[in-house]
């Protein structure tokens, strides 16, 4: 099923849809900063899952749209790709389970890694159990945010 990219098969994305569709997400941003006047305004998007992929892959494709992220039970999206850009003053949260086999721990340590090296402030909360959303990640969350402010 499309969410809000193409895939190839469970964990498996299109990273060109991932692509396309990160630039489209970052032109409906900058569009929407325009038209609301929200010009300096802290934008921080928040996922789960897939929305957390969709999230992830516009701040590491453009971190000029949006260099706020909390991703619940997200992971790397896109591929053997690498950010061209610098990632220097991005705040990634990324909550995962430990035994998430949608978001396996492979590709949450490579988004992490790739997040770092590029220079991004990456806090990880790794707790029990699989995809989802937990009370611990909602509290995790809420802390994160309270620190943003």
């Amino acid at each position: 099923m499309l969410r809000w990219f193409r895939r190839h098969a469970e964990g498996v994305f299109d990273v060109d849809d991932v692509t396309n569709r990160s630039r489209e997400l970052a032109g409906f941003i900058r569009a929407a900063r325009d038209h609301y006047g929200l010009f300096n305004r802290q934008i921080i998007a928040v996922g789960f899952s897939n929305g957390a992929n969709i999230a992830l892959a516009t701040a590491i494709l453009h971190p000029e749209a949006l260099d706020r992220v909390i991703a619940f039970s997200g992971m790397y999206p896109l591929g053997e790709r690498t950010s061209p850009t610098t990632l220097a003053g991005s705040h990634i949260l990324a909550l995962n389970g430990d035994a998430d086999p949608m978001a396996p721990p492979a590709s949450v340590k490579r988004l992490i890694s790739q997040l770092t090296t590029k220079g991004a402030t990456v806090e990880r909360v790794l707790r029990p159990g699989g995809h989802g959303i937990q009370p611990s990640d909602l509290e995790a969350a809420k802390a994160w945010l309270a620190y943003m402010r």
